[in-house]
C-alpha cells in the first residue's frame, strides 16, 4: 500500500511516500518546504495557511510517483495548537519560541507546585513552553480569546482537519502538553480544573492508527485516489522512536530541532528519583511510553546557519562539519538549554555572548562555533543520559540513533565518546518511517509495531561508532554542568 508521511518540524517540513507490503519498506522523500514562525502583531506564529499549501503539493508530489495514495498521516513538533470557533481559526497559532508564550509559568508553579504537577502529568519540562503555561497565559492575559473559542486541536490534528479529517485528539501529541495523566492516557482533568484551564475545549483522546476522514479534493484536487486521513504516532518523536530499530538495553535519541533521549517502558514512572533528574513520560505506540529528557538540540545550529546565509557565508554541512573538525575541542561548551537563547538576535552572536559573560574563550569563525556546539550537545546528552540512568533500574548499554544526526559522522563519533557507549545508526528520517509504520499497521498491511521494526532493520543500513576517547569528556561534562546549574538558577 502506498502511504504518505508529512513530518514537519519547527524549521522546515518534508513529505515522503512510503510503499509497504508484508516483506518490504521503502520510503522516499518527494517534497520539502521551510517552515519558520512569522512575526505578526508583535507575536511570533505559524502560518497554517501556507503549512496547507505545502502539504498539498507534497501529496500531489507523492502522487506523482504512486499509482494511487492509500493514507496520509501528518506528524508535527509538539507543544503548539490552534483555538477555534466553529471550525475555524481564530488566529494564527502562537509559537512556543515566542518569548511571551509562557509569561506566567511562575504562577503555574505557585498555584500547584512542580510535584504535583510531576504527579498528575509524569512530565518534568520546566524550561519547555508546554501547551498547559501556553494556555494558562491565555487565560491571564487574554480571556476573551478563551470564552470565544469552542475548541482546541494540537498542530498534526488541525492540519488534518484543514485537509478534511474531522476534529479529533491523539495521545502521543497530546502527551506534550504537560495537561495528560500517562497512566490513564486521558485528559489530567482534576489538575486542569485546579487551574481554570477550559477542559470543554480539549478533543477526546484516541490511540494512533484512527482513521478521521479523507482528504478533500477541494483541498487538494487532481489526486488519482482519494486517500484517508490517519492519525500516525503525531508527536514526531513518538513516530521516531516508533521507527527506530531497538533493542532491550537500547536507549534512544532522536535528533532534530530538538533532542529527545529516552527509553520505552510499559509503564510510567512518577518516582522521587525520576522527579529529581526531571525525567518525564510521554507516550508512545502500543501503549507505551517514553521516559525521556529533552534536550533544545540543532536548533542553535540552524540558527547559526540562517544567520550566515543572510550574510552570504557557506552553509552546507560538508564546509561547516569539516571547518568543526578541524577546530579545538571542547574550549568553551554552552548550555543549550539556556534561557537566553532566542531567536531575536543572530544565534553566533549571542553563542559569543554567552561564553563571554561565563568567561570562557570566544569561538572563532563558523568552525569554531559549530564544534562548540557539536560537543556541547554530546556532553549534554551524555549528562541527560546519566541522569536517566539514575531513575530506570537496568542503565542503558547503548544508543540507537535517529533524524538529522545520522548523517553527522563528527557529531556521531562526539556522542559515543561522550557517553561511553557504542552508538547505532537507525533511518535518518525515522519519524517518516514511523508515521508510515503507523499507517501500515493501521491499515493491517503490517500486523504490529515490533514486526515492522523488523521491516525497517532489513531495510535500511545501520552504522555503529564505538567510543574511543577518554578521561578528557568527564572533565567536559563537569564544567558543562556547573554552566547548565548556573542557567537554571537565573531561571
Amino acid at each position: 500500500m502506498n502511504h504518505v508521511a508529512i513530518d514537519i518540524g519547527a524549521s522546515g517540513g518534508t513529505v515522503f511516500l512510503g510503499e509497504v507490503t508484508q516483506s518490504s519498506f521503502d520510503v522516499r522523500e518527494v517534497h520539502r518546504f521551510d517552515n519558520r514562525p512569522v512575526e505578526r502583531d508583535g507575536r511570533y506564529v505559524w502560518d497554517v495557511d501556507a503549512l496547507v499549501d505545502h502539504i498539498g503539493d507534497g501529496i500531489l508530489a507523492a502522487d506523482d510517483y504512486a499509482d494511487g495514495l492509500d493514507t496520509v498521516g501528518i506528524d508535527t513538533w509538539g507543544l503548539d495548537f490552534g483555538l477555534l470557533a466553529d471550525g475555524e481559526l481564530l488566529r494564527d497559532p502562537v509559537s512556543y519560541r515566542d518569548p511571551d508564550s509562557t509569561a506566567t509559568r511562575e504562577q503555574v508553579f505557585e498555584a500547584v507546585g512542580k510535584r504535583r504537577l510531576f504527579d498528575a502529568t509524569g512530565i518534568t519540562n520546566w524550561n519547555t513552553p508546554n501547551t498547559l503555561w501556553q494556555l494558562h497565559t491565555i487565560a491571564e492575559r487574554e480571556p476573551d480569546l478563551l470564552d470565544a473559542s469552542d475548541g482546541l486541536l494540537m498542530m498534526p490534528q488541525l492540519l488534518s482537519a484543514k485537509l478534511g479529517g474531522r476534529p479529533a485528539g491523539e495521545v502521543t501529541i497530546a502527551s506534550t502538553t504537560q495537561m495528560v495523566d500517562p497512566e490513564r492516557r486521558a485528559w489530567a482533568t482534576d489538575l486542569l480544573d485546579e487551574l481554570s484551564v477550559p477542559t470543554g475545549l480539549l478533543p477526546d483522546l484516541s490511540e494512533p492508527g484512527q482513521s478521521i476522514g479523507a482528504v478533500d479534493d477541494g483541498v487538494v484536487s487532481g489526486l488519482s485516489s482519494t486517500p484517508e486521513i490517519v492519525t500516525p504516532a503525531s508527536h514526531d518523536t513518538a513516530s521516531a522512536v516508533a521507527g527506530l530499530p531497538l533493542v532491550e538495553d537500547a536507549a534512544f535519541l532522536n535528533t532534530g530541532s530538538w533532542f529527545v533521549l529516552g527509553v520505552e517502558r510499559d509503564e510510567p514512572v512518577r518516582t522521587d528519583a525520576a522527579f529529581e533528574q526531571a525525567v518525564s513520560n510521554e507516550l508512545g505506540v502500543d501503549g507505551s511510553v517514553r521516559l525521556l529528557k529533552n534536550i533544545n538540540g540543532f536548533f542553535l545550529l540552524e540558527e547559526c546557519r540562517e544567520a550566515w546565509r543572510d550574510a552570504g557565508q557557506p552553509v552546507d554541512y560538508e564546509t561547516l562539519l569539516s571547518a568543526a573538525e578541524k577546530a579545538q575541542p571542547r574550549t568553551a561548551l554552552v548550555d543549550t538549554d539556556a534561557d537566553s537563547f532566542g531567536i531575536d538576535e543572530p544565534m553566533p552572536d549571542q553563542i559569543r555572548d554567552y561564553c563571554r559573560r561565563t568567561d570562557q574563550p570566544l569561538p572563532t569563525g563558523q568552525g569554531g562555533i559549530v564544534r562548540c556546539l557539536l560537543d556541547s550537545l554530546a556532553a549534554k546528552t551524555a549528562l541527560e543520559l546519566d541522569a536517566l540512568a539514575a531513575v530506570v533500574e537496568d542503565s542503558p548499554s547503548r544508543i540507537v540513533l535517529g533524524g538529522g544526526g545520522v548523517r553527522n559522522e563528527l557529531f556521531c563519533q562526539l556522542l559515543a565518546d561522550a557517553t561511553n557507549r557504542p552508538v547505532s545508526t537507525g533511518p535518518v528520517e525515522a519519524t517518516a518511517v514511523g508515521n508510515v509504520l503507523t499507517q501500515a499497521v493501521a491499515t493491517g498491511t503490517v500486523s504490529d509495531i515490533e514486526t515492522g521494526r523488523q521491516l525497517v532493520e532489513s531495510a535500511f543500513e545501520t552504522t555503529t561508532y564505538e567510543p574511543q576517547a577518554g578521561g578528557e569528556w568527564a572533565d567536559a561534562k563537569d564544567r558543562l554542568a556547573a554552566l547548565t546549574d548556573a542557567s537554571s538558577s537565573e531561571a
